[in-house]
């Protein structure tokens, strides 16, 4: 994992998820450093990503999430472009089309039960992420250690909605969650383990 975005998952570990541009604003003005940028019109993510560079926040874009990105192989470059620090996909192609343009590369999985889990592990040791966005957080629990540590380093997501989430999601192996609820983006590594 990149030792920047290392450093600030261990002073922040719970990452914002801005589903639109009325989150920016908010999160700009908050202490969590690291944003996923979802649900963005193609037109307006340049602006946005430029204001979070600007504020030193570290954007990554769900790529599967904005239109006119998501199917485009140019979608990358783009975001390379645009000064984006890593990219979310389902895909594969897209995770490794990223790693190679040198952005941190975050595979979404969903498990939605024990037969969908092989499928999974398997297309990560295809696409090797820098890092595994796990949805829904709470089936992490359900994921057998020994998976959890063949794995990269997993965000927990989807149904992260408070205090209690956040440090299930830490003391089951996720180094960080991703959350819109915007009451969880103060927290710190540091208020979390006191």
């Amino acid at each position: 994992m990149d030792k920047t975005l290392a450093l600030r998952l261990t002073r922040h570990p719970v990452i914002a998820t801005l589903y639109g541009p009325e989150l920016v604003e908010e999160f700009l003005g908050g202490e969590a450093e690291i944003a996923i940028v979802a649900n963005f019109e193609l037109r307006k993510l340049g602006a946005v990503i430029k204001s979070l560079v600007d504020a030193n926040k570290y954007p990554v874009v769900n790529i599967d999430s904005c239109d006119g990105l998501s199917q485009d192989k140019g979608g990358v470059d783009y975001l390379v472009e645009i000064g984006a620090k890593g990219v979310v996909s389902t895909r594969v192609a897209t995770i490794q089309r990223a790693k190679k343009s040198g952005l941190v590369a975050i595979q979404k999985v969903f498990v939605t039960d024990r037969s969908n889990f092989p499928r999974s592990v398997a297309a990560l040791g295809q696409s090797e992420p820098n890092l595994v966005q796990l949805m829904p957080a709470p089936m992490l629990s359900y994921v057998p250690a020994q998976h959890r540590k063949a794995m990269p380093p997993i965000i927990a997501s989807g149904f992260v909605c408070d205090r209690s989430h956040v440090l299930d999601a830490i003391k089951n192996g996720a180094v960080a969650v991703s959350t819109s609820d915007q009451g969880l983006w103060r927290l710190s590594g540091k208020s979390l383990r006191g």
